[in-house]
């Protein structure tokens, strides 16, 4: 009797199996549990914010990490607090702590990239994930409805450039940040984000109008790929593959997150303007 070998699953087999999973239980988080959502929302960037600081400790910086991942947790609670001072306040004081602490750097060519890494990551994670947290809550009764939209196009936008690019992609886009990547994927990327936009209006989010939702998709389709590459950039120039490996198949929550992180802000943006015109500033 020969010897049975076990291999492991194809790593696209293991991410399906984890979005059919997860996909339904989001959704009812997103339509029935706001606050659960936001909860949610919260959580998965807390810990992308510890992801992102890993990979500058992956690159040998002496990054503040529990005292970035305070000050990150401090600014999205800063999100719920009544009035702009207390963001404003917060914003400032995560500029200043670390270029303190950067005073204490015995390595003083590791003090900038310390401060850099440490600094970046909060403005970057807290003010992008509080804008998901916000565009949940303050445009109701549409919140749900908005951040279904965004993980439609965002997600079917990545499916769409992957199937369009392995089966048709022949120009690259950017060989050195990420090979596998091309124009002909981007294009059919875009295309498939635009019809999610019509179906997504013609279903269940008619007050989204039909052209706005679609240019709207189509921004949102750019700004994913660019948060797409700009993170390949940072795991590149820290040596990694991924993030992390907290959810199978997808890497870390800073995998899966990429892109929603780059486009959660301009929705909300969007929709601010096209419901509330230049008040919604006020």
């Amino acid at each position: 009797m020969s010897d049975m070998t076990l291999t492991a699953p194809p790593r696209r087999f293991t991410r399906e199996i984890t979005s059919a999973i997860c996909a339904p239980i989001l959704i009812w988080f997103i339509g029935w549990v706001p606050l659960a959502m936001v909860a949610t929302i919260a959580i998965a960037g807390i810990l992308a914010l510890w992801e992102f600081l890993a990979l500058g400790i992956a690159k040998g910086y002496p990054v503040v990490r529990w005292t970035s991942m305070f000050f990150g947790v401090l600014l999205l609670a800063s999100f719920f607090m009544p009035g702009k001072a207390v963001l404003l306040t917060v914003f400032l004081t995560i500029l200043i702590v670390p270029a303190v602490y950067s005073l204490r750097q015995i390595e003083l060519a590791e003090a900038l990239p310390a401060c850099a890494v440490s600094v970046f990551g909060v403005i970057y994670i807290g003010f992008t994930v509080g804008a998901s947290m916000r565009l949940r809550l303050d445009f109701e009764p549409y919140g749900g409805d908005l951040i279904f939209f965004l993980l439609l196009v965002v997600w079917l936008n990545d499916a769409g450039a992957y199937y369009v690019g392995k089966n048709f992609g022949k120009t690259k886009m950017s060989p050195r940040v990420s090979p596998k990547k091309t124009v002909e994927g981007l294009i059919g990327g875009l295309v498939v984000a635009m019809i999610t936009a019509a179906v997504v209006h013609f279903t269940f989010f008619p007050e989204f109008p039909l052209v706005h939702a679609m240019l709207c998709a189509l921004l949102l389709a750019f700004a994913g790929v660019i948060g797409d590459l700009a993170e390949s950039v940072w795991k590149r120039s820290a040596g990694v593959k991924d993030s992390g490996a907290t959810i199978p198949g997808h890497g870390g929550f800073l995998d899966r997150l990429d892109s929603v992180l780059f486009t959660a802000p301009i929705l909300y943006i969007y929709w601010a303007l096209l419901t509330q015109g230049l008040d919604w500033m006020k």
